[in-house]
This record gives structure tokens, sequence and C-alpha cells, in this order.
């Protein structure tokens, strides 16, 4: 049985205590947040007991992995703190808000033996999986390019953190992030990017539109637009190849042609459900650590997803293109 801890009590910490729920070898044991409300009514779901704080947390016996769910200001210190007391770390996304931090946070882990996972959750999604496998295996020939286009509306209170650009990093790291990971998946190391962002909401403080175009070092290419204020949502993904493309349509369908010309078509069907890509998460986390092997996505992995939104962010705010790896 793997025992895991919770440090925060928010929403997304409850979308993961659901998906571990479904795992027969995981239970959550603790939680911890800064609202002792929030961490019992979290617990009281869960049969979870409550840790005053960050230290008490990781005093408990027998735990065997830290979820840090908190507003990412605070990832680095939250890192290092458990790295110390030894206990393997899996840290939802941004990893941290700055690279310096980032590698701080990694060299502790390192240090310590301590393994660290980015929750960089939508590389579990089956058909975005599927995508990679094809384009490894030469079913579409070398890559040439590939899209991301997630664009929702989204309620966000002007009061959240999510709404403070020094707590939460924005748009860019808070949505657009998975987006400019999946695309870093599949083309590898990026040269340069420019972007370009819009503020339509004026309730927030932040940027709520983003559109970013990537230039791979293998001479690829790849587009993301991400949007917090569309009244229609809509999602799509895509990647081209030398020899064959795909599409990926509503998180629900892909559609293709092959290098052999064979015509591709994946269902998962109108009912599918994005909480099954948690579930997916939940299951790889439990079984690496019941077998003492490395995460499948890294702290390296959640440092390289920084530095690109780093550069996006950048390249929106001057207008310029923004050469990587950053300065």
């Amino acid at each position: 049985m793997i025992n895991i801890g919770f440090l925060g009590a928010g929403d997304i910490a409850a979308v993961h205590a659901a998906a571990l729920a479904t795992i027969d070898d995981a239970r959550l044991v603790a939680v911890a947040d800064v609202n002792p409300e929030r961490s019992q009514a979290l617990a009281n779901r869960h049969d979870a007991m409550v840790s005053p704080d960050l230290e008490a947390l990781l005093r408990l016996p027998g735990l065997d992995v830290l979820y840090i769910l908190t507003p990412p200001e605070g990832h680095a210190r939250q890192i290092i703190v458990a790295a110390e007391a030894g206990i393997p770390i899996v840290c939802e996304k941004p990893l941290t808000l700055t690279l310096a931090e980032a590698d701080q946070a990694i060299a502790a882990c390192k240090r310590a033996g301590v393994p660290l996972m980015t929750a960089l959750s939508h590389r579990y999604h089956p058909l975005a999986g599927l995508a990679k496998e094809l384009l490894q295996s030469g079913a579409l020939g070398d890559f040439v390019a590939a899209w991301s286009h997630r664009l929702t509306y989204l309620s966000v209170d002007p009061d959240s953190w999510l709404n403070d650009l020094s707590l939460g990093g924005g748009l860019t790291l808070q949505y657009a992030m998975h987006d400019l990971d999946w695309l870093c998946w599949l083309g590898g190391p990026v040269a340069q990017v420019s972007a370009q962002e819009a503020h339509t909401n004026f309730e927030l403080a932040i940027e709520d539109n983003l559109w970013a175009l990537l230039q791979f070092r293998n001479g690829g290419s790849g587009n993301i637009g991400a949007s917090w204020s569309v009244p229609s949502s809509w999602t799509e993904r895509g990647l081209i190849g030398s020899q064959g493309n795909l599409r990926i349509i509503e998180q629900k369908r892909l559609v293709g042609r092959l290098a052999n010309g064979r015509e591709l078509v994946e269902e998962l069907g109108d009912d599918y459900n994005w909480f099954d890509v948690f579930v997916r998460e939940s299951q790889d986390i439990v079984d690496l650590l019941q077998q003492g092997q490395p995460f499948s996505i890294t702290g390296d992995d959640g440092r390289q997803a920084l530095e690109i939104s780093l550069a996006v962010q950048k390249a929106a705010k001057t207008g310029g293109t923004i050469p990587l790896p950053l300065a």
C-alpha cells in the first residue's frame, strides 16, 4: 500500500484524491492546508487525517509520497523541505515560477536521491499518447509540425491566486503550459519562440488569451492557442509528419492517415471523461513507487516546460522572438 500525503486541499487536490481513491494500492493518509476547514473537509471525504503543516506531514510514519498541490509561488521551498526529509514528491505544474527556483528544487532532490515528478497530466491522455507512439514508430514519417488549441471559458475569481501573476504565473504557466509541453514532447528541443497575448476579460488582472509559435531545433514548428474567455469551448490538437498526419478532436476522437496510406480513426466516445487522465496518472505514480522506479515525468521535464512557458511570456511582452535556452 502506498501512503500519500497532500500539501494543499483546493480544487485540484479534490480531483487527485478522487483519482487515487480508484487505485487499489493507494490511500490518502493525511492532508495539510493553510485553511483548516478545507483540509478537514477533504480529509473527511477520504478517511484521512489532518496535519497542521508541511513539517508535521513529513514526519508521519510510513509516508511514501508527498503531493504538492499549492499555489506555485511556494513550490520551491516546499520541494526542498520534502527532499531533505527524504520523501518522494509529485508537484503540480508549474514546478516553480522561475528557472532559478526550479534548479534549486531539482538539485535538492538529486542530492537527497529523492524522485521528483512534475504533474504534466496531459501526457496521460490516451490519444495524446497514441500520437506520440505513432510518431516514434515512424508511422507518420519525420516530425514537421504540431498544434494545440484549447479555447474555453474558465470562471476565475478576481480574488483568487490564479488572478495574481506573482502567485500563479498567469494563463501561460497555469493553462497553456500543458499545450507547450505536449508540443515539446513531440518536437523536441525548441530553438526560438514568438507570441502574442490579449486581455479581453477586464475583471481579471491577467491576460486571458495567448497565441504562440515555436521553432524546433529539428526544423519543425509548433503553434498553440489558449483562452480562458471563449463562450463556446473548442479543443483540437494535431500532428503533421513527412508521410502522414492526425488530428485529435475535442480530446475524444483521433483521425489521421499513416505513411502506409492507412486511414486511422480512434474513438473514445462522446461520454469520455477527462477524469480518466488523472486516474491514469495516479496508477502510473503508484506502480512506479511500488517498483522503486523513477517517475515517468521528472523535475527536469517540468523545468523544460517552465523554460518554454517563460520564453513565451517574454516574447508576448516584448513583441520579439526569444531564443532558447533562456539566459
